[in-house]
């Protein structure tokens, strides 16, 4: 894709978290928690990710009988609070909410970063996961994908894409959605979705690879169209918008994912303990629909399970950085 005027958790991660799951003293397994939790959310207060984040730790807290405290910090695509919770004490007293673009895509599109995700951390629980949504202006002529698509074949320059910025998914699922089609794009990437969103509801810009979260609510009130979604399922919240698959391009899926982490060397006892109060939480009355209000989906399920996932879609993000040649602004 060409722009227009932007390894990870492996074998050493899976060593670090058979380490973690050997058996911790009763003693420290009965003690824990004796305080309050710190969440780290990475980005500022308001958002999706915040929102979730604000759910699970309260619901959690009630299980767990210690409050967890939600901390935002924001900064380098995320990369401020994972150092943070990377040099933590391993103690279960702080936890990550991370997401793909820290895990799977960030140790690919940064040259240095001063933690190791594949030694530095161990999955607890994936929370929930939400597609990418291709969407066009309410004026727009385009009606389906195969219409973006014809398209992009008849512009020699490449019709122009608009995302949140260089190396985000929405970017890079454009860039691997390209390579499946046989396309195109002239990539148009923004400084945040705002601005992107303003363009394309304008008609500056033709389409737009977006979250669904940052996309939904302009969806449900007219001003832009959905023509599909990204992942390998329909999407609970945009049940009538068919997936990127059935418009012709069987098994194509990515999306964005949610989950704890904890630093390397936590017990295995609170990691199991945090695991099995995330999932309690998710299960919760009102849990699920709090989140799809945000346009994403409740997951959950066993550490090992999630370990497995950073592990395959860090392996393919990571392709899609190094054949795209994006790097971080």
């Amino acid at each position: 894709m060409r722009d227009a005027c932007p390894p990870a958790f492996g074998r050493r991660g899976f060593a670090a978290m058979a380490a973690a799951l050997l058996p911790a003293s009763a003693a420290r397994a009965q003690e824990w928690p004796a305080r309050p939790i710190r969440m780290i959310v990475p980005g500022t207060g308001g958002g999706g990710m915040d929102v979730i984040a604000r759910v699970i730790a309260d619901r959690m807290g009630s299980i767990l009988g210690q409050p967890f405290v939600v901390e935002n910090r924001a900064g380098a695509g995320g990369n401020i609070a994972v150092d943070a919770v990377a040099k933590a004490a391993p103690d279960g007293y702080t936890v990550l909410l991370g997401q793909t673009a820290h895990f799977a895509i960030n140790p690919s599109l940064y040259a240095r970063l001063p933690f190791d995700t594949q030694r530095d951390f161990i999955p607890v629980v994936q929370l929930a996961d939400a597609p990418n949504v291709v969407v066009v202006g309410e004026g727009s002529r385009h009606r389906t994908l195969q219409d973006v698509v014809a398209e992009a074949r008849r512009t020699p320059e490449g019709l122009h894409l608009a995302t949140p910025g260089n190396g985000t998914v929405s970017h890079l699922t454009g860039e691997l959605f390209q390579g499946v089609a046989g396309i195109r794009f002239t990539h148009v990437p923004y400084r945040g979705a705002a601005a992107a969103v303003t363009d394309v509801i304008a008609g500056r810009v033709p389409l737009m690879m977006s979250s669904v979260p940052t996309a939904l609510s302009n969806i449900r009130d007219g001003r832009l169209r959905a023509i599909a979604v990204s992942a390998a399922r329909r999407s609970p919240v945009l049940p009538d918008i068919p997936t990127i698959g059935e418009q012709g391009f069987p098994g194509f899926d990515a999306n964005t994912w949610y989950g704890l982490f904890v630093p390397a060397g936590t017990p295995a006892a609170v990691v199991q303990r945090l695991n099995t109060a995330a999932n309690d939480a998710l299960r919760a009355p009102g849990v699920a629909d709090r989140v799809r209000q945000e346009g994403g989906d409740i997951v959950g399920g066993t550490a090992e399970a999630f370990a497995r996932m950073v592990v395959a879609d860090a392996a393919k993000w990571s392709r899609v950085v190094q054949e795209s040649g994006a790097r971080a602004d």
